[in-house]
């Protein structure tokens, strides 16, 4: 329950950000958890973060770490531990002769099936738990707060 005091006090609470936040990250360790589960390990590392940032068609180096809000040095090595488990591949970027795309390689393929695939389960269980009302109004919600 979040707790609504004025300005002066100075007492901490709880608001909405912290709730989404707790939100967020149950989410997310559900969704390692049941990666890791199925035979994706690197979900359970920060190497797996870049996977939320690649799908099929790969993605530049430079606009991957602009989207990760990490240097350059960090994805670069959070990218070298996916290629050494044979997750990702560089390729030179068609649009820039000298930086490299961060592609998926067959296995990199199977794991963004699997994603799909639970990212489906967790919603079908968010909308269980909710209701389907309760759900949709969630989800215009959010979407609203993203705007």
């Amino acid at each position: 329950m979040v707790k609504h005091l004025d300005d002066n006090d100075l007492a901490s609470i709880d608001h909405i950000g912290l709730a989404l936040w707790r939100a967020a990250q149950g989410w997310r360790n559900h969704m390692r958890a049941e990666l890791a589960a199925r035979g994706y390990p690197w979900h359970q590392s920060a190497a797996g973060e870049v996977l939320a940032h690649l799908g099929p068609s790969g993605i530049s180096q430079a606009l991957l770490t602009e989207r990760m809000g990490l240097s350059k040095q960090a994805v670069q090595q959070l990218v070298d531990q996916l290629e050494v488990q044979g997750v990702v591949g560089r390729a030179p970027d068609p649009n820039d002769g000298r930086a490299k795309r961060i592609v998926l390689t067959e296995l990199g393929l199977a794991d963004f099936a699997e994603r799909n695939k639970v990212k489906r389960l967790i919603e079908k269980q968010y909308r269980e738990k909710l209701g389907p009302e309760a759900f949709t109004a969630l989800e215009a919600a959010l979407a609203k707060l993203a705007d």
